[in-house]
This record gives structure tokens, sequence and C-alpha cells, in this order.
């Protein structure tokens, strides 16, 4: 990529590309670019694995100048191709530029465009975006022995693409590039214009101009678009006051220095069962799936309400559909699992509370960031949302010649399945992550990320494997939630008897007093647990000058980054300590300084 703004000139290995364009202009992050802004900087150099690549092969090769007029008609109407993503000192802007150029890499296809072009994707595909200093898109071809261009190689950053918007980009550039081109006469098939002028403008575009994402921006500081996000907000404040702090308050596991698996399953036999199950229950094809999904980690972590992040594309009305930008936020979903019901019957039951959460998406994430805070501070908890779901495929329509097929036929098609795994990865700010999307050939990719600090061993494979196993059962015969581990040959994670289950999700009462004795001065402090029953936590702490409500705050603080601890429900503050050998139940004998919840009244 390059900021030259000189004429389109031809090279043995790459081609300038000047626009000029339209709606110049700069402002804040959209909500969705404001998410993913974040983990970019995190993950720096590693945040090539968000770049988003495919390859068109043109079914008739175009000449290089018909390519040039398409391509520079595609940037100068979209304002997300000549963004650049800054940091500046009143925080992270989008910044339009007006004209520029593009550098076009262009290779020999070698007789075999589809082969070539795959190639230059993963070559583009190798470094992570520099966001001040390059377009967020980058452009290769493959020409001929003739010198036409025969496919196209596009490779964009997830700052600014999602897959819908990506998938739009590459459908304008394959139409534009296949279909009859806007000149007054159209060339014999296969034959480029001498001249060509800019092709059409697609035809449904919305009144008064293409949507832009500075347009989407001051939006969402308006009025109306804190509105929407007060909406979204009172969503997750009502969801987090019941959810568990985590799904991962899990014993971990020793790693090595990739902990993060990935692994991928092509199934028809997917596309088939959870399109027959949607059918009968009257709900969608990515409702089945997230049903499957959040009761196999439940059954492994011994849960009784999943917590998780649903990526929602936000395409809610024509222009968000048109709009070439990423417009992806998380959704919250938490959700009470039943275990004494059918798996059709808990399908059901998740449909309404995924379809809210998704319908409620839309806000300002630094206002999520706060109430998450917030809330988790008022529960004593530190939050740990990092169990995802994603629906990648774009609209309901997959593709099978199978819509209620029979157990002996998902048979047929799972002997077909084909599962891989992927490089596993240094680190990732996902411990569990399922996706699907329709590879367009009655084909449904599962994709599953698993952090084995939390999910080791051969558990990865057992998971993406049991999504198919339980949709397949499910088609020809009733399956009970309760038996879910049973059926795909799951381990439910094992806790010591000395963890317990408490409305924050499971908690190890020796890390708390651990933790309290820590932020009291290293003192020595135990945990009581409530014989009630309901999982309550006090903590008793040798002699300490700090005051319970000074030690719930410092407890508070240290809580990220510890699952399985968190703040107990009391505090006693002790003139000494229990004699020696004396057991845990002797603290309640010792004299008290000072006791209470630390809480604010």
């Amino acid at each position: 990529m390059t900021d030259s703004s000189t004429d389109t000139s031809t090279d043995a290995g790459a081609f300038s590309l000047a626009f000029t364009g339209e709606g110049a202009g700069a402002g804040p992050l959209t909500w969705a670019q404001s998410v993913m802004w974040g983990p970019m900087q995190w993950f720096g150099k590693e945040a090539n694995q968000f770049n988003i690549g495919r390859a068109l092969v043109l079914p008739a090769p175009v000449a290089p100048d018909r390519l040039t007029v398409v391509l520079r008609d595609l940037v100068e109407t979209h304002q997300t191709l000549r963004t650049r993503y800054v940091q500046r000192t009143d925080g992270p802007r989008q910044e339009v530029a007006a004209s520029g150029a593009y550098d076009v890499v262009v290779v020999d296809d070698q007789g075999d465009p589809a082969r070539v072009g795959d190639e230059l994707v993963a070559t583009l595909s190798e470094a992570a975006f520099d966001h001040e200093a390059q377009w967020p898109l980058r452009v290769g071809c493959a020409r001929d022995r003739a010198g036409r261009i025969s496919a196209v190689a596009l490779v964009g950053s997830h700052l600014a693409f999602d897959g819908w918007a990506f998938t739009t980009l590459t459908g304008l550039l394959l139409d534009r590039l296949t279909g009859p081109p806007s000149t007054p006469a159209a060339p014999p098939s296969g034959q480029a214009a001498p001249s060509p002028a800019p092709a059409a403008p697609p035809a449904a575009r919305p009144a008064g101009g293409v949507p832009q994402p500075l347009t989407q921006a001051a939006f969402q500081q308006s009025p109306a678009g804190q509105q929407t996000s007060r909406l979204g907000l009172r969503h997750w404040e009502q969801g987090l006051s019941v959810a568990p702090a985590s799904m991962f308050d899990l014993p971990t596991t020793p790693t090595g220095g990739q902990p993060v698996e990935r692994h991928l399953l092509d199934s028809a036999a997917v596309t088939a069962a959870a399109t027959a199950l949607a059918t009968r229950t009257r709900t969608s094809f990515s409702t089945v799936l997230l049903a499957l999904t959040t009761l196999i980690l439940t059954a492994y972590n011994g849960h009784h309400t999943a917590v998780f992040k649903l990526i929602a594309g936000n395409r809610l009305d024509r222009d968000s559909r048109d709009l070439i930008a990423l417009n992806t936020l998380d959704a919250l979903l938490v959700h009470r699992v039943d275990d004494d019901v059918d798996l059709l019957t808990a399908i059901r039951n998740l449909h309404r509370p995924a379809f809210d959460a998704y319908r409620r998406a839309q806000c300002d994430p630094a206002e999520v960031r706060r109430v998450v805070e917030r809330v988790g501070r008022r529960r004593g908890v530190a939050f740990d949302l990092s169990a995802y779901f994603n629906n990648g495929h774009r609209g309901s329509d997959w593709a099978t010649t199978d819509p209620d097929p029979g157990p002996d036929r998902l048979a047929v098609l799972r002997r077909d399945s084909h599962y891989s795994r992927l490089e596993p990865l240094s680190k990732s700010d996902m411990r569990f992550y399922v996706a699907a999307s329709n590879l367009g050939d009655g084909r449904c990719r599962l994709g599953l990320l698993v952090d084995t600090a939390y999910l080791p061993g051969a558990l990865g494979e057992t998971v993406i494997r049991g999504i198919e196993t339980l949709l397949c059962d499910a088609v020809a015969e009733e399956v009970r939630v309760a038996e879910i581990a049973g059926r795909i040959g799951l381990t439910p994670a094992r806790r010591g008897s000395d963890w317990v289950s408490t409305p924050a999700g499971w908690v190890r009462p020796q890390a708390v007093a651990d933790l309290v004795g820590e932020v009291a001065g290293g003192v020595p402090a135990a945990a009581l647990v409530d014989p009630a029953g309901d999982g309550g936590v006090t903590v008793y702490v040798a002699a300490s000058e700090r005051s319970p409500r000074e030690l719930h705050r410092r407890v508070l603080d240290a809580l990220p980054g510890r699952p399985g601890v968190a703040a107990p429900a009391g505090y006693v503050v002790c003139r000494s300590v229990p004699p020696a050998g004396a057991g845990p139940d002797a603290w309640r004998d010792v004299p008290v300084l000072a006791r209470g919840s630390g809480r604010d009244a």
C-alpha cells in the first residue's frame, strides 16, 4: 500500500491504482470498530489471524483496464476502502482520505488461476495491518499469458470488515467484472471494452447515497443512537445480575507455548440435521447450533446457567445491509439450562433469549465495559466473558438436499465429514469459541477455538465432533440434556471437594481466604462456608488494620485473572489466630475487632 497519488501504471509485479473520492473527513470509531480496536492493539503482529481473505476466479479473463476502473470506483464510493485508523490524544479515530493510491500486486497465473489466487491470498494475509500507514484492504491479481486478469485476491483487516461486509465487497467486485461493461455497446463475451467507463452503481443502494461509517458513527453519538445504546445497556445489566462470573471457574492444566487449539469440521450432516431440527422446533439454524454449544459447555463445566457473548451482525435494515464496514458487536446471552428436558425443548427454550440478545446488541462498548465493571463490583466478582458463539453465515439459506434426513442418510453424510486442526496460537482473548459458516456446497464448516488450560487433552475434538453427533442423534430419537456428556464421550471437569457452587459460579473457598490474607498484608485467613448451603463464604482474617470495607475494595481490585475466586459474603477481622492445630471452626471463637460485608449500605 502507498499514499502516492500518481496515475495508474503497470509494472512486472504491481501497478499503482490512484483514486480521488468524496466524503473525506475524520471522526470517532463506530461502536463495532471500537470493539475490535482493543484486540488489534493487544495482539500486535499476531493480529494477522484476524485477516479476512478470498480469491475470486473470473469465469472469463478481463483486461487490466477493466479491473482498474472497477476497483477505483469501489474505493472512491466506499469510505472504508480509503480509511486509516489512528490513535490520537483524544482516542482512536477513523480518517477518510480524499485521494491516494493502492499498490496492486500482479503475478502470473501459471495456467492455474484458482491455485495461484489462493496462494496470493495466503501471501497477502501473512502480516498484520499497520492501520495508521496502510489502507485496510490488500489487492492482488493473477494474469494469464495474454496479460488479462484471471483471478483477483482480496485481503481485508477485521477492523474494517466483518464477514458480511467482505462478502458484499467481493460480490460487487465479481459482479462488475463479470457483468456487461457500462459502455454503450457491450464487447463480445470474454473480451474487455477498449476504454471501459466506470461500472454502474449497485441497484440496491439506499436513497441519499451509500451508507458510510462516518455517518454511522455520527448517528451513534446522536440522541437517537444513545437511546438505542441505553436499551442495550439495560439488557447487559439485567443479564449480568444473574450470570456466573465465568464459564471457566475450573482447575487449570499446565500448557505449552501455544495453548490455544483450533479445530475445524466440514460436514454436510451438520447442515442437514440442524436444518431439520430448526424446522421441527420452529426456531433457526443459528439457535440449534447455539443450543448445542451452550449445552455441551455447561455439561463440561457443571453450570446451570450459561453466559456467552454472541457475535451480532446488526444488519437489521437496508442501510446496515449495504454498509461495507465492520458492524459486528458482542451480544450478551445469559440462559438458565434445564437438565430435565429433551434436546428439542432445550432448543425452543433458548430461542427467545437468543433473539433478545441479538436485538439488544447495539450499544456503546465503552459503556458496556462500565456496566460489566459496575455489576461485577456490586456482586463481588470479576467477570470473565470469554465464551463466544458466531453464526457467520449470511442469511438463512443453508442449501441441503435432505430437508428431513433419516438415520441412514445422516450416516452416509457423516462418512464424508472432514475434521482438521489449524496451527495453535500462543494467545487469544477467547477461551472458547464456536463459529459456523456456509461453505456453499451443502456443508457447514464448524470452527472451534479452545484454551487448553481449561479444556485440555482431546476435549477440543470431542466437542466439535460431539456437536455433529448430538444433531444427528436428535433427528432420529429423543436426546435428554442430562445424557449429553455420555453420548459424546465428554468427561466433565473434575473439581475437588474444596469447591462450592455459589450464585457467582464455582468458588474454591481456600483460594478466597488466601486472597483476603494477601490483601490484608500477608496474614493468616480462613474461609468458612455458610452451613445453610447457599454457597456463602465468610473469611476470618488475623489482626489487620484494614476494615471490612477496605479489605473488600482491595479484594475487588485483585480479582481479575483468578478463576474460581469471588469476594466473600462477609469479613471478620480477628484479634489473633486460633491455637496451633485447631480446625477452621476455631476461628469462630477468636475475639473480633470488626465484621461486615464490606459493601456500601
